[in-house]
């Protein structure tokens, strides 16, 4: 896997290499906005060679700092031809500091010290390279440019550029990025390249500076390159006139402020800290503003975008880490629901959005996502997400601004959801081009095993089932607590029917011959039988029968689906299993944290321990204790020998939201935090591993009120004695010790 750093603000994000390079075709490299790949190459070489990387670091994905080496530089005595090169080429005569940030677009100064003796003159070059590409033509769907042209115009003989992409179709927008320095350069040259995604011919330039260097005396090169999209939408906005570092501090400022808005959490084990701190500040990078709301998107580079899965599971693992983030959630998703039945965007009334998308091949009508609605779980979520944010905010504003989209949702859910009225919530693709499978295992090769690779629609699959018991549950509670005289009928209602999904789901998808429960229901309701981690949803929706739970938990165990770094997607004994597949036997955080909240709710703490263990394990592993995506499922032991680290998935999404919400999850369910707010109360029941012996919780919000607790393991009997002093009324519920 080739490491990329990643900044973000807003709509406007950058992947680069290492060395802060973006080079054309490799990773996804580029400067995006609104969906669309402005820039796709910029390269600096030093006397037409690729300077030395020495290291690089990311600042709350907000800028980035690369220490580069020049590379071997002729001395002066090489003016002789008669002495060799290799002997008086001087190595690493020159440092280079390339500083970024990427704020309404990217803001680049590059710094040259020349350490060497004598003085040195180097030609730099910097190539920039524009095409304008839909993010769905980057991902490898396949979009049509006819008529488009890309257009360079050069201005001041290369200190200002203009690309420009004209559309071939009216309704699209003409997009322009323009680039600055701010040193004319010495020559400027143009010429054409074949593009790696169409083949198509486009405009690149060169522009070379040369650049004396007196030893220890600093120069800077500074640039801009800022895309504008001239459309209806609002185009980024560039930075204030400020320095660099006083952008940089104030966008810092930025991510302290959400860090002091969220609950804070320190405690004696580094690791631990790290993971949070890290989840906790990838959530801010990930945001993105729509209308008041801040929401989340669920990652990058790929899905840098509103999507109502991945935005709603990650709200919901974050309530005791900032409920706001819910709270924006769901009033985004509000504003997009459903209004009428489309098949081409899958769209039915009611419906909670799957993906928003804003780039060509969605305004030019070649793919469905300006909203696709292609997902069978986002609108249950989006229930269970209400619910469960009303329990730990109690706010009854809010409860009556949502309603009315809740109410909807829950009446697609008895229509559409459940089409042929058997109970299930049930999906079959009718788009053209939108998604086979409409779970969160939503690749085409994720259904099949004994009944062939794509079973036959309506599929009900089980997890959808758990989500929507949740849903029904949950909904219950909150309107006996808000809702008026109807709305407490309509509680008694939805328990009855709660009650009776129960009772089929663990008759008609419980798999007697394995212990376990199928993956699905086809649409003729035969079992889509695969060994998965999906049944472990169902432990913490809640819909698992108490007695097929031990079973279930025993299974998925057994080596076969835990790794030694998280429950496998898939069991390695189906004829399936791919370690590195997406969803045929990989490794998801975010499966893995509901996973280990369901085992706590049904008492298997061993297991939940472990399991948690394994991920806080993996995370050490990867850069910034950053827990990916996914990650490949091989095993931690092979044979006997220890694979240490977990292998990465090549193209797996870091930072990802519901991956940075695993371990705010995760930290909730050890802790054992349940909130009613609206009984003032608060119960916890710790379940720490031997190295944690000391939490401390600062800002904890319970409706209106925040709370400070530390939790302090006693080494004589090992229980926690939780020390704080609570505001007036709340309480805590059935703590280990007293306060």
């Amino acid at each position: 896997m080739i490491e990329t750093i990643t900044l973000k603000d807003d709509y406007t994000f950058l992947v680069s290499d290492l060395s802060g390079e973006v080079q054309p075709g490799l990773q996804g490299h580029g400067l995006y906005y609104e969906d669309t790949r402005y820039l796709s190459g910029l390269e600096l070489t030093i006397n037409g060679l690729a300077a030395q990387v020495l290291n690089s670091s990311a600042d709350y994905n907000i800028a980035a700092t690369f220490h580069l080496s020049s590379p071997h530089l002729p001395s002066a005595d090489m003016q002789d031809s008669t002495v060799a090169a290799s002997q008086t080429a001087v190595a690493h005569a020159v440092g280079i500091v390339r500083r970024r940030l990427v704020q309404g677009g990217l803001h680049e100064q590059l710094e040259f010290t020349n350490f060497h003796s004598e003085p040195v003159t180097l030609e730099i070059g910097i190539k920039v390279t524009a095409d304008f590409a839909d993010i769905f033509e980057v991902r490898g769907f396949p979009g049509s440019r006819e008529g488009e042209t890309v257009q360079l115009k050069v201005e001041d003989d290369g200190q200002r550029l203009v690309f420009s992409s004209v559309p071939g179709k009216p309704e699209l927008p003409v997009r322009t990025l323009n680039f600055s320095c701010d040193r004319w350069p010495d020559r400027c040259e143009q010429s054409h390249y074949k593009s790696l995604l169409n083949n198509s011919s486009l405009p690149q330039v060169v522009l070379y500076m040369s650049l004396n260097l007196p030893t220890n005396q600093p120069k800077t090169l500074r640039m801009q390159i800022i895309p504008e999209a001239a459309s209806a939408m609002a185009v980024a906005a560039q930075p204030a006139e400020e320095n660099f570092a006083s952008q940089v501090a104030r966008m810092r400022q930025v991510y302290r402020q959400w860090s002091q808005d969220c609950s804070q959490v320190s405690s004696n084990d580094y690791l631990f800290n790290q993971v949070l701190q890290i989840s906790t500040l990838d959530l801010r990078s990930l945001m993105q503003r729509d209308g008041k709301n801040l929401i989340v998107t669920a990652g990058l580079p790929w899905y840098f975008t509103l999507f109502g899965r991945d935005s709603l599971v990650t709200a919901i693992q974050t309530l005791s880490l900032n409920p706001q983030i819910a709270i924006d959630t769901l009033r985004a998703l509000a504003a997009y629901q459903g209004k009428k039945t489309d098949d081409w965007r899958d769209e039915e009334p009611g419906k909670i959005l799957h993906e928003l998308r804003r780039g060509d091949m969605t305004l030019g009508g070649e793919m469905p996502h300006g909203p696709y609605y292609g997902s069978v779980d986002s609108t249950l979520l989006f229930i269970q997400c209400f619910a469960e944010t009303l329990r730990w905010v109690d706010d009854q504003a809010l409860f009556a601004e949502l309603w009315p989209a809740v109410e909807n949702a829950l009446n697609w859910a008895t229509t559409y959801g459940d089409a042929d009225g058997d109970g299930y919530i049930e999906f079959s693709r009718r788009s053209a081009r939108g998604i086979l499978h409409q779970g969160w295992k939503d690749s085409d090769e994720s259904m099949g095993g004994s009944m062939g690779p794509h079973p036959v629609p309506p599929i009900a699959l089980i997890e959808v089932q758990g989500y929507y018991y949740a849903a029904l549950r949950e909904l219950a509670g909150t309107l006996r607590h808000f809702g008026d005289t109807a709305q407490q009928e309509r509680a008694r209602q939805l328990e009855e029917q709660a009650a009776r999904l129960k009772t089929r789901f663990n008759q008609d998808f419980w798999w007697p011959e394995a212990g376990f429960f199928a993956q699905a229901l086809d649409g003729q309701k035969n079992q889509v039988r695969n060994i998965t981690s999906n049944p472990g949803h169902c432990l913490w929706s809640g819909i698992v029968d108490q007695a097929k739970a031990a079973p279930l938990v025993e299974r998925l165990m057994q080596p076969d689906m835990l790794s030694g770094w998280g429950i496998r997607t898939m069991s390695t004994l189906d004829p399936t299993y791919n370690p590195m597949s997406y969803h045929n036997g990989s490794i998801w955080p975010h499966d893995n944290s509901l996973i280990v909240a369901g085992m706590r709710r049904y008492g298997f703490d061993r297991e939940a321990l472990a399991l948690a263990g394994q991920l806080f394990d993996a995370a050490a592993t990867f850069p910034h204790s950053r827990l990916p995506e996914l990650y490949c499922g091989f095993g931690r032991v092979d044979k006997g020998i220890e694979e240490r680290v977990p292998a990465a998935y090549p193209v797996s999404c870091s930072p990802q939201a519901w991956a940075a919400g695993t371990a705010p999850l995760l930290l909730q369910t050890l802790l054992g935090l349940e909130a009613d707010a609206a009984d003032h109360s608060l119960k916890i029941n710790p379940l720490l591993p031997p190295n944690l012996h000391e939490i401390t919780l600062r800002g904890l919000r319970l409706g209106q009120t925040r709370l400070d607790l530390t939790l302090k393991r006693q080494p004589q009997t090992g229980k926690f004695e939780v020390i704080g002093t609570l505001p007036s009324p709340v309480k805590l519920v059935n703590p280990s010790t007293q306060v």
